[in-house]
């Protein structure tokens, strides 16, 4: 009987082997039908073509192919791990589909478990490795699956990964840049530098490799460094968004380099490209006091009028003023916008209040009294009793009393 078991147990794995040996040599032919049947947008037959050449998954090369076609196809997704495909007809593309409903076929597939068992059985193919760190860097891009780990224990499992297939000079140009950024995202600036050099080396027409490199190097307080890679992520970029926070960027890195010429023409092309954009209106009146500029006002006044109630514009434009101990600048700024604020309590509290604030820096206690009792029944319209603002008015009130 033991006998028998063991001749069994040799034909099964004969038969097995039989299995593996026919699926094996099927294989290059399986990849070259499938590889045709995806440039034609058929992804569905591509994958039926690959699941019939290896049904339990035990191919590398075939295996990995089935996770590029889901992962990069997938019109629906269950918690990563079940992908639905289709074989896409004229005019349609995956990104007008994905999330939306329809005739999808379903494949369940539990890529990391998967491959993290042919990485036992094929511990020198790192091509398993790269294609772990593809999984986990798209995981975490779509916040779609692996709800069990943090966004940062997704990135360290991208380095990784991608780190061992670098290691085998395995990799292109995104493995390289997801690297960088995983370093970066987690304020590791240093450790992100080389990968986002290697990915520059291997592909210098992606533009977000050399943004993220100049916003590492600006982090590392590298700004001469930092600004030719700004530069050229500004020429690549084409969506005005990302051009304009490419722009803006560069703009700071000039004026940390003491340029300000240059600094204010990159934060115009920035404001072109988005004229309502906050934090360009801000650099551009920080520039213009701090280089004691005509047009110091008239950006302030911009930056004013993009919100007249919001309590951190009137902060914002009194500590660039402050900076530069230009109080009286700051105080002849608010008295002018008077006559046109909006007549709404919160505009009207917030500008006598900073008002207030400022003719008491400025040594003018009787001018400034009438401020704080026109804000204090102003904000008292629209902000709660606890308010730290009430507590300020009350101390100006006790310090300006006659």
């Amino acid at each position: 009987m033991p006998f028998c078991v063991r001749r069994c147990a040799f034909f099964v794995l004969m038969l097995l082997a039989a299995h593996q040996g026919f699926s094996q040599a099927a294989a290059p032919a399986a990849l070259a039908q499938a590889a045709k049947l995806e440039a034609e947008k058929k992804y569905e037959s591509a994958y039926q073509v690959l699941d019939k050449a290896d049904p339990k998954n035990q191919q590398p090369a075939v295996v990995l192919q089935k996770e590029k076609l889901l992962l990069n196809y997938y019109l629906i997704a269950l918690n990563f791990q079940g992908f639905g495909l289709k074989d896409l007809a004229a005019g349609e593309t995956v990104e007008r589909l994905r999330g939306k409903e329809g005739n999808y076929s379903m494949h369940l597939l539990d890529i990391p478990q998967t491959l993290a068992r042919l990485q036992k059985q094929f511990p020198q193919d790192y091509r398993l490795s790269q294609g772990l760190g593809d999984y986990y860097y798209r995981a975490m891009l779509c916040h779609c699956g692996e709800q069990d780990k943090t966004e940062a224990q997704l990135l360290d499992l991208v380095i990784e990964h991608y780190g061992r297939a670098h290691a085998h000079q395995l990799g292109d140009f995104m493995t390289y840049y997801a690297v960088g950024y995983g370093h970066l995202a987690q304020g590791r600036a240093q450790p992100s530098v080389a990968p986002f050099e290697k990915s520059i080396a291997l592909n210098p027409q992606y533009p977000d490799a050399p943004y993220n490199l100049a916003y590492a190097l600006l982090q590392l307080k590298k700004p001469a460094e930092a600004i030719p890679y700004a530069q050229t992520s500004l020429r690549l970029y084409t969506d005005p968004a990302l051009k304009a926070d490419a722009a803006r960027m560069l703009g700071e890195l000039y004026q940390q380099q003491q340029q300000p010429a240059e600094a204010k023409k990159a934060l115009l092309q920035s404001l072109d490209l988005q004229p309502q954009h906050y934090a360009t209106v801000r650099s551009l009146l920080e520039l213009a006091v701090t280089t004691h500029a005509a047009d110091a006002t008239a950006w302030a006044t911009r930056l004013y009028r993009l919100n007249p109630a919001d309590d951190q514009m009137f902060s914002d434009i009194m500590d660039i003023y402050q900076a530069q101990n230009q109080w009286a600048e700051a105080e002849a700024f608010f008295s002018g916008q008077l006559p046109a604020a909006p007549k709404t309590p919160a505009a009207q509290g917030l500008l006598h209040l900073y008002l207030a604030i400022l003719n008491m820096q400025l040594r003018r206690p009787q001018v400034a009294r009438p401020h704080f009792l026109t804000a204090q029944t102003q904000l008292k319209k629209v902000a709660k009793p606890d308010n730290p603002l009430f507590q300020m008015i009350e101390k100006g009130l006790a310090e300006s009393k006659p």
